[in-house]
């Protein structure tokens, strides 16, 4: 499991982008990919990278202390 920090998220849309805690890789991730209901900007989370055919995104994406 990876941590990194909501960048944001659109809700009506059903994406968003988050990064790597301590890096400046940005990972999308679309509603589908979420363990918890929403989540907001600046907000703490854990998740596993994923293989796609458009390279990688973040997958099971939860609050961070959730376990």
């Amino acid at each position: 499991m990876h941590t990194g920090v909501i960048l944001f998220y659109l809700e009506d849309k059903g994406y968003g982008y988050l990064r790597l805690e301590g890096t400046r890789e940005e990972f999308h991730f679309r509603k589908k990919h979420l363990l918890v209901a929403a989540v907001k900007k600046g907000e703490l989370v854990r998740f596993k990278l994923r293989q796609g055919r458009q390279g990688y995104y973040a997958d099971e994406i939860a609050r961070a202390g959730l376990g």
